[in-house]
C-alpha cells in the first residue's frame, strides 16, 4: 500500500471518529430536549440519512483501494481542505445552536431562533457543510463514484428533510419572521 493510500485511510478514519463524537453530542442534546418536552419531526428521514452518511466512509476507502485511485496531490490537498472547511462550517453552526443541535429534527417546546454565526447568512449552514463533507472526503482519495452516489442519495433525502423541517419551523411565528426571507443554502440566493 502506498504512503498516499495510508494517509487517505487515516484521513477517513479520523473523519469517522469525528462523526462518532458528533453523534454522541447530538444524542445527549436529543435526550435532554426530549426530557423537557421536545418532539421529533419526521423521524423516518433520519432513518434514511444515517446509513447513507455512514456508508460514505467505508465506500470511499473501498473504492480508493479496489480501483487504485491515486489523484494528483494538489487535488487531494484541495479536497482535504474543502473537507476541513466543511467541518469548520458545521462546527460553527453547532456552536451557535449550542444545546439545540441534533442530527434529528427535534423541536423544543419553546423554540429559540438562532440568527447569529452562519445563520446570519443561511437557514441551513449545517446541511451545506454536510454536503461538502460527503463530496470532499471521497474525492480526496479519488473515489468519485462514492462522491457522486453519496451526494445524489443524501441530497435527495435532504430535500425531504428540509421540506419537513421547514414546515415545522415556519409554523413558529418567531422563526418565520427571523428566517423566512433568509436563503436556504447559498448566501445571497433565493429564500
Amino acid at each position: 500500500m502506498s504512503p498516499a493510500s495510508r494517509a487517505y485511510i487515516v484521513l477517513v478514519a479520523v473523519a469517522a471518529l469525528v462523526a462518532l463524537l458528533e453523534r454522541g453530542y447530538a444524542l445527549r442534546n436529543e435526550r435532554r430536549l426530549r426530557r423537557s418536552g421536545a418532539s421529533e419531526v419526521a423521524p423516518w428521514v433520519f432513518r434514511l440519512m444515517a446509513p447513507v452518511y455512514t456508508l460514505i466512509f467505508p465506500a470511499a476507502v473501498a473504492e480508493h483501494l479496489a480501483w487504485r485511485r491515486h489523484p494528483a496531490l494538489v487535488w487531494s490537498v484541495a479536497m482535504g481542505l474543502l473537507f476541513v472547511a466543511s467541518k469548520g462550517l458545521k462546527l460553527w453552526a453547532i456552536a451557535h445552536l449550542d444545546g439545540a443541535w441534533t442530527m434529528k429534527v427535534v423541536l423544543p417546546r419553546t423554540l429559540r431562533v438562532v440568527a447569529t454565526g452562519p445563520y446570519r447568512f443561511l437557514r441551513h449552514p449545517n446541511y451545506v457543510a454536510v454536503m461538502g463533507e460527503i463530496a470532499a472526503l471521497p474525492l480526496a482519495g479519488g473515489a468519485w463514484v462514492t462522491a457522486l452516489a453519496g451526494v445524489a442519495l443524501f441530497g435527495a433525502i435532504l430535500a425531504w428533510r428540509v421540506r419537513t423541517e421547514e414546515e415545522a419551523l415556519m409554523a413558529h411565528p418567531g422563526y418565520a419572521a427571523a428566517m423566512g426571507e433568509r436563503p436556504r443554502f447559498i448566501p445571497g440566493g433565493r429564500p
